[in-house]
């Protein structure tokens, strides 16, 4: 898990459990959203390397 996202976690509980901030509708939808990020942005950013690196690229560059 990334750092951002168990900080994340940590701050959410700290203002639904303690403090009352959240409803409980809003920090299941901060959840969901910070699990879905914690596990897509990883993805996306290795195929997002893999096809500008050059190795995704199917364009023929000879001008």
């Amino acid at each position: 898990m990334l750092g951002r996202a168990e900080l994340t976690f940590i701050v959410m509980d700290i203002g639904y459990i303690h403090n009352h901030i959240f409803t409980t509708e809003v920090f299941y939808t901060l959840m969901f959203t910070a699990f879905s990020l914690n596990i897509s942005v990883p993805i996306f950013i290795k195929l997002w390397l893999r096809y500008f690196s050059g190795k995704g690229q199917s364009i023929n560059n000879s001008s």
